[in-house]
């Protein structure tokens, strides 16, 4: 054991990590000084044209998830990629997700359920890393192949692209309405967002941004937090550098598989969060979104669903889908309308509480 200055109290050394235990952030990492499990795992360096030799640093956010975790990391370091991964898992679990994490190579850090958030958690991840580019990973997504890292990174060949987010497949159990969510959102076609000639950033039906499956440079990032938000910070982190001047790519060819099926209830309160906080990005003088567009938009959207369930032969999912369409809908007018209600009316409506324990607020930054 050896100390190592003023903020870390103690290191232990203990075979093939080191553990650390620092006073001033009250959290143990797990470091890894053995590269030798890469082998164990079946990741082989291969040369690339596009981004050779960099380092990226993948943050990963979980809780509960020890069902994934062990793929998704194996899935992580068999990328057919030339450069160095580093993976910080950022942990609230009480289950064996902390057990199988450490298994491999990878800094984990602990993080209580209360203290997280999501753009903060993130930042924080991202402040401990070493890489050229981040990369966050929601934790219960599936990658779909090796190449899903390299697709992902190559929009940088632009050096004005600040972020690049992937495309997103349901999973083989989705709901038709999950099914058609995410297919509705993520298109086939690659695209790159910026401001148009009159200062103005367009929206469409493709997502302006998700931390699901996404890349950052580290640059931009240290110029350009994500911001703390209730939800949606990875699209107020977007329309920021946009208006900054930066580009946004959508890699359709880097592709997770990932999707929720929701009970009405969750529905309800998850969609409460997005209206609280979507609202906020996007009324903006330079963010081209007329008013009543969401109702239209929204008709469209409906239209599209009921089409999608019938000539997919998903009839009998037709009513419900209508229940869980109205519990959407019903979530995010009440949340888009959230500071005309009592604070115990917030916290009961919405999905993430514990974000009203410490704020007063949907935005902290």
């Amino acid at each position: 054991m050896r100390f190592l200055g003023k903020h870390s109290v103690l290191v232990a050394q203990t075979g093939k990590f080191v553990l650390q235990k620092s006073s001033m952030r009250k959290s143990y990492r797990i470091c890894s000084v053995s590269q030798q499990k890469k082998d164990r795992l079946g990741w082989t360096p291969k040369v690339h044209s596009v981004i050779d030799m960099t380092i990226v640093s993948i943050i990963l956010p979980t809780k509960n998830v020890e069902n994934n975790i062990g793929d998704l990391l194996r899935s992580v370091y068999r990328q057919d990629f030339s450069g160095e991964i580093e993976t910080i898992i950022l942990d609230s679990s009480d289950d064996k997700t902390p057990e199988i994490a450490k298994g491999f190579p990878v800094k984990f850090i602990h993080v209580e359920e209360d203290d997280y958030n999501y753009g903060g958690t993130r930042n924080y991840g991202a402040s401990l890393s070493k890489g050229d580019y981040l990369i966050f990973l929601s934790a219960d997504v599936v990658i779909k192949d090796t190449q899903w890292l390299t697709k992902l990174l190559m929009p940088f060949k632009d050096s004005v692209v600040a972020g690049v987010f992937g495309r997103q497949h349901p999973k083989k159990d989705a709901s038709p309405m999950e099914e058609f969510f995410i297919q509705y959102f993520y298109p086939r076609k690659n695209n790159i967002r910026e401001m148009d000639d009159q200062g103005k950033v367009q929206l469409t039906n493709l997502m302006l941004f998700s931390n699901t499956n996404s890349a950052i440079r580290k640059d931009i990032w240290e110029k350009m937090k994500i911001p703390e938000m209730l939800m949606c910070e990875d699209h107020e982190w977007a329309k920021r550098v946009l208006f900054a001047g930066y580009k946004i790519a959508y890699a359709s060819e880097s592709v997770v598989y990932h999707s929720h099926n929701y009970s009405l209830k969750q529905v309800f309160h998850r969609f409460f969060d997005t209206g609280a906080t979507l609202p906020y990005v996007y009324r903006h003088e330079k963010v081209e979104y007329p008013k009543g567009k969401f109702v239209s938009e929204g008709l469209k959207y409906l239209k599209a669903e009921c089409q999608y369930i019938v000539s997919h032969g998903k009839m009998k999912h037709l009513p419900y889908a209508m229940f869980y369409e109205f519990m959407r809908f019903l979530g995010y007018f009440l949340g888009s309308n959230h500071k005309y209600m009592p604070l115990w009316l917030k916290v009961r409506f919405c999905n993430k509480k514990n974000h009203w324990k410490k704020y007063n607020d949907i935005i902290v930054d």
